[in-house]
């Protein structure tokens, strides 16, 4: 794992992996991020289900 730092500002999105991360707020030193998770289209998975996990 390698460590990286980068100056961010609010409104700046970052794509990480399948995962969609936006800077929402800075305070403080704190950061506020909205996470969006990869919308999953039926048509692009041509009828192919993954198994989940029980």
């Amino acid at each position: 794992m390698s460590l990286h730092e980068i100056e961010l500002t609010v409104g700046e999105v970052l794509q990480i992996g399948e995962f969609t991360v936006t800077v929402i707020d800075l305070e403080n030193g704190e950061v506020t991020f909205r996470i969006q998770e990869p919308v999953l289209d039926e048509e692009a998975t041509d009828g192919v289900s993954s198994p989940r996990p029980r």
